[in-house]
């Protein structure tokens, strides 16, 4: 037996229409229904609202002053607001001090020694002295103004001198006419403070390069300062029996030629002293 299939009966357009109409009808019926509920619930609450507003009278009148903020002095311990840096910031100003921060002292070179009250002035640059007269064996006379030579004792002119024969000789005056001989007015350079000064100045001083007080030290024409570094050449001097600790140089000149002079057969004194 063979059943045949059958098939839905067509939906005619104008049962389509009807419905469609029918479900636009009903959601217009919803939407109004919600309307009038939701206009209901306004009326209910109130259609009044009052903004309160602080009495004038109350607020401190401050004039023309504009509204600027105040800025809090940073905390100890914090940023100006009084909290706490926050650690990116912490590590931010450590990395900006290190960048900063002196370079660690080279230890390999060695420091160079500030001058203080309590180091020694550098010794002045020597001045030319043009013109200097000697006084006396370690000292002069430039310009008006007396110079002695430092780290000596000036020999007196009038001074006396007793030989190992026990006879006496001017030997002041001879020290006096060695140094002359030597400098010959020509120009000294001394490490005096000044080119003018007052009174007597003590100062190293020396001729083409000599140290003139040296000089006298090895010739024995002078006696050396207690404590000065010349007493070696002292002690030299007089030991070899040189300058003030020798026999009268006059003597010893005139036995050395004979104490005679070869013209007209006459017999010719030396001299004792060109400065006498």
């Amino acid at each position: 037996m063979r059943i045949a299939a059958t098939s839905p009966a067509p939906v005619s357009p104008v049962r389509a229409v009807v419905g469609g109409l029918a479900c636009v009808g009903l959601t217009a019926v919803i939407i109004g229904l919600g309307a009038v509920r939701i206009g209901n619930r306004e009326t209910a609450g109130g259609s009044d609202f009052a903004l309160e507003v602080p009495d004038a009278s109350l607020v401190a009148n401050d004039g023309d002053k504009e509204d600027i903020p105040m800025l809090l002095p940073p905390d100890a311990s914090g940023t100006a607001d009084g909290t706490s840096p926050a650690p990116e910031a912490e590590a931010d100003a450590a990395a900006e001090k290190a960048l900063i921060a002196p370079p660690a002292p080279d230890k390999s070179v060695a420091p160079v020694p500030s001058f203080n009250a309590h180091t020694s002035a550098p010794a002045p640059a020597p001045i030319t002295l043009t013109r200097p007269i000697v006084l006396a064996a370690g000292r002069f006379n430039i310009g008006g103004k007396e110079l002695q030579l430092d780290g000596i004792l000036p020999v007196d002119v009038s001074r006396q001198c007793t030989d190992s024969s026990g006879e006496g000789w001017p030997c002041g005056r001879m020290a006096r006419t060695a140094f002359a001989n030597l400098v010959r007015g020509r120009t000294i350079d001394c490490d005096v403070p000044a080119a003018q000064w007052s009174g007597t100045a003590i100062a190293h001083c020396t001729l083409a390069g000599k140290d003139l007080s040296q000089w006298l030290a090895e010739n024995g024409w002078a006696e050396v300062a207690p404590g000065a570094p010349l007493q070696t050449h002292a002690a030299a001097a007089r030991a070899a029996g040189r300058g003030l600790y020798s026999p009268d140089p006059r003597r010893r000149k005139a036995a050395a030629s004979g104490n005679t002079g070869t013209s007209g057969g006459e017999t010719r004194q030396q001299p004792e002293d060109q400065n006498q």
